[in-house]
């Protein structure tokens, strides 16, 4: 087919045509001229760097966007043309899975991995759906979150769990600095079936973080919070390797009473056994009631409940020690009080 007029159109020109086209009527426009199809690869596919996946029991909406534009180039899984788009769309860096339980396709995650995409952010809400869905439904769902996630997500740095928005747990990693904010409900299945294991499927083969810091938030009991941010944020084996662990309680720690924040520490202590080289324990209550006097009582149940081989310094900062203070007391164990 010759190719005509369009031939000569400066090639921002032909980027500015295909945003204001669909994106099967794109994916045809490429089909009219190996010139065209070069073309479009190079001034429209080159933009996209967002990836969302919209699955629930209906079918699935598949949709790339552009960080310049609000506009989005959608279509559903029943045309191939997403497929075509998804493996022309070399920048993709981020992507968003929105999956209700009783959705049947999960063929949108096997060609997202076909793709080999170098993603930087996943962020995947996982919701009910519109029929209560059995446990052997669930039971299908979270093996193949999890194997996409250990397939896919080597080189990711923010990744995003939700269950609803108040519901969810988010990890960062900037160097060799982690992040995990746990927000979550007590759910001691789920937490077992998929959490830990989708978690653990993110960091397997990484080096483990020198750096990290726990934000807990919860609901019921903050202790089991607690315990199941640390297991979601380090798998075992990469326990021994953790320098610096800061918890930092946020604002609920300001409804707990001495007594509950002890016990708290008390239950999370024999965790920390894993941990051999840990040299900083930075402890933020800045916002609860405690009084600077009752610092040398939490301290005393974190130093008993640990190995000889710890040396650890407590802190109520909100912000790590400096670096030559860090040396100089990295072989003693203290308080120091905020």
């Amino acid at each position: 087919m010759s190719i005509g007029d369009l031939g000569v159109l400066p090639p921002e020109l032909i980027r500015q045509i295909c945003y204001n086209l669909n994106l099967d009527d794109i994916i045809n426009l490429q089909k009219c001229h190996h010139f065209l199809e070069l073309m479009i690869d190079n001034v429209f596919f080159v933009d996209l760097k967002t990836l969302e996946a919209s699955c629930d029991a209906h079918g699935t909406v598949v949709g790339l966007s552009a960080p310049s534009t609000s506009a989005q180039f959608s279509t559903t899984t029943a045309s191939d043309s997403w497929k075509e788009a998804l493996y022309k769309s070399r920048r993709v860096s981020k992507l968003s899975v929105r999956r209700t339980e009783d959705a049947r396709d999960n063929y949108v995650l096997d060609i997202i991995e076909r793709a080999e995409l170098n993603l930087d952010e996943v962020e995947i809400a996982l919701l009910p759906g519109s029929q209560t869905s059995s446990q052997h439904s669930k039971s299908k769902i979270y093996p193949k979150l999890t194997e996409f996630i250990a397939s896919c997500c080597r080189s990711v740095t923010r990744f995003r769990l939700e269950c609803d928005p108040s519901n969810f747990i988010e990890y960062t990693l900037q160097g060799t600095n982690a992040t995990l904010i746990y927000s979550q409900d007590d759910d001691s299945l789920l937490q077992q079936q998929f959490v830990v294991p989708l978690f653990h499927a993110l960091n397997e083969g990484r080096r483990c973080p020198s750096t990290l810091t726990l934000r807990i938030g919860w609901r019921e009991k903050p202790v089991m919070a607690l315990q199941a941010a640390f297991h979601a944020a380090l798998p075992r084996s990469q326990r021994s390797k953790l320098q610096v662990l800061r918890l930092d309680f946020c604002n609920n720690v300001s409804t707990l009473s001495r007594d509950e924040i002890q016990q708290i520490l008390a239950q999370y202590a024999p965790y920390l056994n894993d941990t051999r080289q840990l040299q900083h324990l930075i402890l933020d209550l800045s916002h609860s009631k405690l009084l600077a006097s009752e610092l040398e009582m939490l301290y005393s149940i974190i130093s008993r409940e640990l190995p000889q081989t710890h040396r650890i310094s407590l802190y109520t900062s909100e912000y790590l020690p400096k670096a030559d203070v860090a040396q100089k007391q990295k072989h003693t164990n203290r308080v120091a009080c905020s």
